[in-house]
């Protein structure tokens, strides 16, 4: 809920009867009929209710575009003919109003690939047909009970992975119960609990094919679904983030490399079969639907050609709410979403500034240290988790418009699908520090800082970190 709200929205509501009886009075003065005052007032309470209602089980802009996708899809009366995914009518109700869109053909549509939009919305259906509530009249109830289906279970399994990552990799007790409580309390991903988004569903997915992936290499768990499910979970969270697409080439070479091609090479070809098999479960559907919502291959946010204007699916003007004719926001952004120009300053507030990786969660300056630790293991296969740090390159190395920290973000978000391996190379950091009583209250405290940091904005991820306010 938008508690911030809630204080104003109670005093409006106080004030409807107050407003009601002298709208009654003045009418009465006015000699209008009894059924004139009775229509005129039931009129009047509603737009006041209307008018008064501030608090949504909505955040921002980002996860709004995602809900109006799927009721779009689901509810009748909100259904764009011709277009079933255009978010034309849902975009004017109250509350329901978003940047994160673009538009084309004459329609207006969620900036966010339509597979996982397109996914939540049979839950939505099913809910619906199921329970008859809808997300017009029963608004909190649908996305409260979504929430708890959808992000709870997403959660659940992240950290079932993450602990069994850490039977598997971890030698001590000590090491393994503290990243399971790191995942549990210091990363961000509670905190984006509570609204809908990709990053989630990568995480889970990552933490998922990760630990498949270890138990295939490490274990010679070489049953084929196994490989199967690493590879749909891969392209899934690629879909979901696009860098990830280095993750899926690393565990795919990770599978290859290790795979017994001398003793059973007709076994290792069907691991790759079946791994291809497992991306193509994901990218053939992404594709289509793009096809089918888009007329095109790519998702709607490559679409921002500075050449072709008909390929600007950004630059375009329309009615907004109070019915005014506005420029789409991203033709003039403001703030984080113009982009940092100095790409040094961006890379300091993006590890240890305002958004700092490690200022906000200093928990993973043991992992940096744990992934030193594994780079110089003779075993290749732990090096890879080491790798992950060249990412965050990656990121601070993108053009001026990509440069925003995440847009309003109480984190680095771009980098939180890295959160399981990052999990993963604290192990080594804290097998060090477990014989020390100060190495134990070192990671202690590191552990409870991150923690808090993370807590901040629990209620709501879509606000800026407190080092930025500080």
């Amino acid at each position: 809920d938008t508690v911030e709200n809630r204080s104003l929205q109670k005093y409006r509501l106080n004030q409807i009867p107050k407003q009601l009886a002298e709208k009654e009075k003045r009418l009465r003065d006015q000699g209008a009929t009894y059924e004139d005052i009775h229509r005129e007032l039931e009129a009047t309470e509603a737009k006041l209710q209307r008018d008064a209602t501030l608090c949504f089980p909505f955040f921002s802009a980002n996860d709004r575009s995602r809900w109006c996708t799927i009721r779009a899809v689901v509810d009748p009366d909100m259904r764009v003919e011709g277009a079933p995914f255009a978010i034309d009518k849902v975009r004017m109700e109250k509350g329901w109003d978003t940047i994160d869109m673009v538009c084309h053909d004459g329609h207006y549509y969620s900036s966010k690939p339509p597979l996982f939009p397109a996914m939540l919305a049979g839950v939505y259906w099913l809910i619906r047909a199921c329970t008859g509530l809808t997300l017009g009249a029963n608004t909190y109830e649908v996305v409260k009970l979504m929430l708890m289906l959808v992000n709870g279970s997403l959660m659940f399994v992240f950290l079932l992975s993450v602990s069994k990552l850490a039977e598997r990799l971890g030698k001590s007790d000590w090491s393994r119960i503290f990243i399971v409580a790191a995942a549990s309390f210091a990363t961000f991903l509670s905190t984006f609990c509570v609204t809908l988004n990709n990053h989630l569903p990568a995480v889970t997915c990552v933490s998922v094919s990760l630990l498949l992936a270890v138990e295939l290499v490490l274990d010679g768990k070489r049953a084929l679904w196994r490989t199967l499910l690493i590879g749909l979970c891969t392209a899934f969270a690629v879909v979901n983030e696009l860098p990830a697409a280095s993750f899926l080439v690393a565990i795919f070479v990770a599978i290859v490399v290790y795979l017994p091609w001398k003793d059973a090479r007709s076994q290792a070809i069907a691991h790759v079969v079946a791994f291809a098999a497992g991306v193509l479960l994901i990218a053939v559907p992404f594709f289509v639907t793009n096809e089918y919502v888009h007329h095109s291959l790519k998702p709607p946010y490559m679409h921002r050609s500075k050449t072709d204007p008909s390929d600007n699916w950004y630059a375009y003007t329309y009615t907004a709410q109070n019915g005014k004719v506005v420029n789409s926001y991203w033709q003039e952004p403001k703030g984080l979403d113009l982009g940092e120009p100095s790409r040094a300053k961006y890379a300091f507030h993006v590890l240890i500034g305002q958004h700092g990786v490690f200022s906000l969660t200093p928990l993973w300056l043991l992992a940096l240290a744990g992934m030193g630790f594994w780079l110089r293991d003779e075993d290749l296969r732990l090096r890879l988790f080491a790798l992950t740090v060249l990412i965050l390159g990656f990121y601070i190395c993108r053009p001026l418009q990509d440069r925003n920290y995440g847009g309003m973000c109480c984190g680095f978000r771009w980098a939180f699908w890295l959160i399981p391996m990052w999990l993963c190379t604290l192990l080594p950091a804290l097998e060090r520090l477990e014989p020390y009583r100060w190495g134990k209250i070192l990671a202690v405290v590191l552990l409870a800082f991150s923690a808090i940091s993370v807590s901040y904005p629990l209620w709501n991820p879509w606000t800026l970190p407190w080092l930025c306010g500080f």
